[in-house]
């Protein structure tokens, strides 16, 4: 039987410096935004077991769509009423993916919005492997000898110059589903993941994100701490999006 192991995580979230309203939200144990309309900094810390089968995820409500900041305050509160039956799963993410999907489209149409949406990315952590989902361009990463890998995969329409419009999210009024990227692998202690949205990326750049994590990981830093260091330098690199972060580690 596989060793049980401690996941360390640090989670940080920020308004930035140009949007009015915070689109982003997360879920970490329980933990999410729960006032869309409150755009204070959020900052925190925990640990969770690997025999726990928990899920830690980012989402970006869809800025250029009505009520991005209600899409992603519906599928964090939904993961975490699906997560409290998730003893009776292996790998449920895919199951969860479509619980999302509907949740946010039935409350579109409540609302008579023609699209409503949000990206997501997650990951779970069970006893033998770990499981990712996402759907947007929300990355996850995974620190390879000071690289961070990706291990997502974006869903962005081809041949654009500027930002690209996403061609899956979370709300895709599709009749196949949403069919996210989901994916699995081993994971042992000392690995390091990052879950994130574009607010961060795009402002930090993947090269200087992975500069600063291989840093900060070294310096053994608090992770909520990194976290915060994470979305202060995306506001100081311009602010222009909503910044969440989640770094995560396995502890020895």
């Amino acid at each position: 039987m596989k060793k049980t192991y401690t996941i360390e995580y640090g989670c940080a979230c920020t308004v930035g410096k140009i949007r009015k309203n915070n689109e982003d939200n997360f879920y970490c144990e329980k933990k999410f935004r729960l006032d869309p309309d409150d755009n204070n900094d959020i900052v925190f810390s925990g640990k969770i077991k690997s025999s726990d089968n928990e899920v830690l995820a980012v989402f970006d409500g869809m800025g250029g769509e009505a009520c991005g900041e209600v899409a992603s305050l519906i599928a964090a509160e939904t993961t975490m009423k699906f997560a409290e039956n998730k003893d009776s799963y292996d790998e449920y993410l895919t199951e969860l993916s479509d619980v999302l999907n509907t949740s946010v489209l039935e409350e579109s149409d409540a609302r008579s919005l023609v699209l409503m949406g949000t990206t997501a990315a997650m990951i779970q952590f069970n006893k033998e492997e770990i499981y990712i989902m996402n759907a947007g361009d929300s990355p996850i990463y995974k620190l390879i000898k000071n690289r961070l890998v990706k291990i997502s995969q974006d869903h962005v329409a081809p041949g654009f110059a500027g930002k690209a419009p996403l061609t899956k999210f979370v709300g895709t009024p599709d009749k196949n589903g949403l069919n996210p990227y989901i994916a699995r692998g081993p994971y042992k202690a000392g690995d390091v993941y990052i879950l994130c949205t574009d607010g961060v990326t795009d402002m930090t750049g993947e090269e200087e994100l992975e500069e600063i994590v291989s840093d900060m990981i070294g310096d053994k830093k608090p992770l909520d701490e990194i976290a915060k260091e994470i979305v202060e330098l995306a506001k100081e690199k311009g602010g222009v999006d909503n910044a969440t972060v989640i770094v995560c580690k396995i502890l020895k």
